[in-house]
């Protein structure tokens, strides 16, 4: 059962309002592809905008590095060993896990989603808790083959004309947008042209990006990496002024929400010999996500160094909201001045593939192989082999590009991952025999399946 936090009271004896939250998430959105992450001058400027009065945490590190099991964990904050989603099409939320959208739902908000991926949709059990779960795509042909999706702009029309008519206060909305997704073909794009002398890469037969270009992300005439990368950041400069139209058009509406914004992963750029691809490791460039905060009331901004877990977003909506979280929930509340939660010490922070697993303490991160590969296992992401990566190590910087790899075992950080295994040794995924009509060929326009 919930319970409400404390005695916060209001004037004349009545309890506090609890306030409206909006929790939007990126699909394939890399941290360091934004100005205040590093990135080119002025891409995510509205995005970067919610931590300038608020928080932004440098090192924010997803679950998992495809979309269904990181959505999974932020909103049940726990592994996806233990809620059941992993990086399989017909795996699914358990429906005994608990949902921020059900306790808060529980505590008399009113709930919403709008999604533009169908591989997060409510066959999976994504709508568990959620009075309104939105999942209207528009269907749409690449490469002779049919899928569905939704843009920034129609997905950002969509919650605010809920908003506008069905939001009764207090209210909990959570708003995912596909772009940056790939293909990368934002709405209005310039024609991008490769530069003379850069790499010249071969386009893969299969949806992986290993050594090349996976076959779903192929864009007419291009096959040089700084071409695509112009490309993915024209799909950011795309969705930014959505989000922005997002923000302001709640915060009109009435009381402003408290924003937290986040990705569910990242985007390979040639890291590890991979293209423009996510799902194949817990590396870096694929487990490093964005993580802003805007609180409803604004205040000085301030940044958190230490390493957070997107496990951490529901304990944390939850305490602003004035409510304890479920004892089932493995993260805990954000350093925030919202939550009166500092920084409590080092713990690990686990990110899960089906083949490999990455734990972050301090500032070290470490990842290895799960288990010894055999020759004939294949990749349930591209189909084809699975190509080992060592067990290797890095500190991470409070500034500046990703760090270094070495290509060590860090003792303490091993002895951590066995005995995670260990207690996720025998738990296994929910899943049912097959895809919903259309389902199969919708996912692999997208690059979920062959």
């Amino acid at each position: 059962m919930t319970l409400a936090l404390g005695a916060a009271v209001a004037g004349c004896g009545e309890p506090a309002k609890r306030p409206n939250l909006l929790l939007i998430t990126v699909d394939t959105l890399r941290a360091d592809r934004l100005e205040c992450y590093g990135g080119p001058p002025g891409v995510g400027r509205a995005i970067c905008a919610l931590g300038e009065h608020g928080t932004r945490f440098q090192w924010a590190i997803s679950a998992a590095p495809y979309t269904a099991p990181s959505i999974a964990s932020i909103l049940t904050s726990q592994y996806p060993a233990t809620h059941g989603v992993t990086q399989s099409a017909i795996s699914y939320l358990r429906q005994n896990a608990i949902t921020l959208a059900e306790t808060l739902g529980a505590a008399g908000y009113t709930t919403a989603a709008f999604i533009s991926n169908p591989v997060i949709d409510r066959s999976r059990s994504f709508d568990q808790g959620f009075d309104v779960f939105d999942q209207r795509m528009r269907q749409r042909e690449r490469n002779r083959a049919r899928y569905v999706e939704r843009n920034a702009q129609a997905t950002a029309n969509s919650a605010l004309a809920w908003a506008q008519v069905g939001a009764r206060e207090p209210w909990f909305l959570w708003v995912h947008f596909q772009d940056p997704h790939g293909p990368y073909d934002a709405p209005g794009a310039a024609q991008t042209r490769d530069p003379p002398n850069a790499l010249r890469l071969k386009v893969n037969s299969t949806h992986s990006g290993d050594g090349g270009i996976p076959r779903y992300q192929v864009l007419p005439g291009i096959f040089t990496p700084p071409a695509y990368e112009a490309r993915y950041l024209d799909e950011i400069r795309y969705l930014d002024p959505h989000v922005e139209r997002l923000v302001q058009g709640l915060d009109a509406l009435g009381d402003p929400p408290a924003v937290l914004l986040t990705s569910d992963h990242g985007e390979a750029f040639g890291e590890d010999d991979f293209y423009f691809a996510h799902g194949h490791s817990v590396g870096l460039d694929q487990i490093r996500v964005p993580l802003l905060w805007r609180p409803s009331r604004p205040r000085e901004g301030n940044v958190v160094t230490h390493p957070v877990s997107l496990l951490d977003v529901a304990p944390t909506l939850l305490r602003v909201a004035g409510l304890e979280a479920p004892t089932e929930f493995r993260g805990r509340p954000l350093p925030l001045a919202e939550t009166g939660v500092a920084h409590d010490g080092e713990r690990p922070i686990f990110s899960e593939h089906d083949h490999r697993l990455a734990v972050i303490s301090g500032d070290t991160y470490y990842a290895r192989d799960r288990r010894t590969l055999e020759n004939d296992e294949r990749d349930s992401i591209s189909g084809g082999r699975i190509r080992p990566l060592p067990r290797r190590s890095a500190r991470l910087r409070e500034v500046g590009p990703l760090p270094d790899y070495v290509l060590e075992e860090v003792a303490v950080l091993e002895k951590t991952l066995a005995e995670y295994l260990d207690d996720t040794r025998f738990r296994q995924a929910a899943r049912r025999t097959d895809l919903p009509d259309g389902a199969r060929e919708a996912l692999s326009v997208l690059g979920y399946l062959e």
